[in-house]
């Protein structure tokens, strides 16, 4: 023994039993066996000697830990400090200190807020993207609308004449040429869309109702090519209700993509991809929404 300092091994020998008997004898009454030294090992002072054989005897009468717990009190003094709360009793049988465990306690009440905060933070930031999101869409297809616009304004009303003055034995006589538009590429199918609906930008409809573009804004025309792109041969159109069906073999499945000219909350037409079914049968929204993604990816 060091300094009259006891160790558990010290007591247990003292007062016949075993260490792991002293050290409950302490998580039971660690008011009644203080320790004085927190150093490894732990080490008591010689009045806890007394108390440790007191324990054992009342122990071996059959006392319940209560009952113990009296009868010490009426014999030995109690270290208020280390008496266990209800709380803490568990973290002062292992061997922590109170100053210790109150620490831990206001080190993880911190931490817990912290994480609140940060959680809370989180979802502002998310809220704060999807507005943003849904703020560049809404101002990309007005930029779309607003180009169209300019577009139909800068468009010449009538097409371009050219005079020509032939001079002949009976005089000078003059001859308008006008410039006639190319003809159009023929396309696949026996009722392609006309060419104003071809120049519509590409959208969809979310499952919550809100119109996407594609990115870039291609027009139909140009979806649609690279759609055949993709697909095992040209695709065929067909005129349905107001609107038209592209269907082609894509992955050697049949895919049918119905477009219908329609109007954006903004106001922009659009030539909505409204419907696409799948090898005959119809998906959902969620599916368009990616089947448009991946196009999206190979146009770019």
């Amino acid at each position: 023994m060091s300094q009259d300092l006891l160790t558990h091994a010290d007591l247990a020998q003292a007062v016949g039993v075993s260490v792991t008997s002293i050290k409950s004898y302490r998580s039971k009454f660690p008011g009644f066996i203080p320790v004085a030294s927190w150093t490894k090992p732990l080490r008591f002072a010689p009045e806890a000697l007394p108390v440790c054989r007191r324990i054992r005897e009342l122990f071996t009468q059959g006392q319940s830990v209560a009952q113990v717990r009296r009868e010490l009190a009426s014999e030995f003094p109690e270290n208020e400090q280390e008496r266990p709360c209800e709380e803490a009793g568990a973290a002062f049988a292992a061997g922590i200190s109170q100053e210790n465990f109150q620490e831990f306690f206001k080190t993880a009440g911190k931490m817990m807020q912290g994480m609140a905060a940060l959680a809370t933070a989180q979802a502002r930031a998310e809220q704060r993207l999807s507005r943003l999101e849904r703020a560049l869409e809404a101002n990309a297809l007005a930029l779309s609308e607003l180009t169209h616009a300019l577009q139909g304004q800068a468009r010449p009303s009538e097409r371009p004449r050219k005079v020509v003055a032939v001079r002949g034995a009976q005089g000078t006589s003059t001859y308008t040429l006008e410039d006639r538009p190319a003809p159009e590429a023929a396309a696949s199918g026996d009722a392609a869309p006309p060419a104003e609906f071809l120049g519509l930008p590409v959208a969809i409809v979310t499952e919550r109702g809100e119109y996407l573009g594609v990115h870039g804004r291609p027009p139909l025309a140009t979806f649609a090519q690279a759609l055949e792109a993709q697909a095992s041969g040209p695709g065929s159109w067909a005129r349905e209700g107001e609107g038209f069906a592209l269907s082609l073999i894509l992955g050697g499945a049949p895919h049918t993509l119905r477009f219908e000219a329609r109007d954006t909350p903004s106001g922009l037409r659009v030539a909505l991809l409204a419907g696409l079914d799948l090898d005959r049968k119809a998906v959902t929204p969620a599916f368009i929404q990616e089947f448009v993604r991946k196009m999206r990816e190979k146009m770019t």
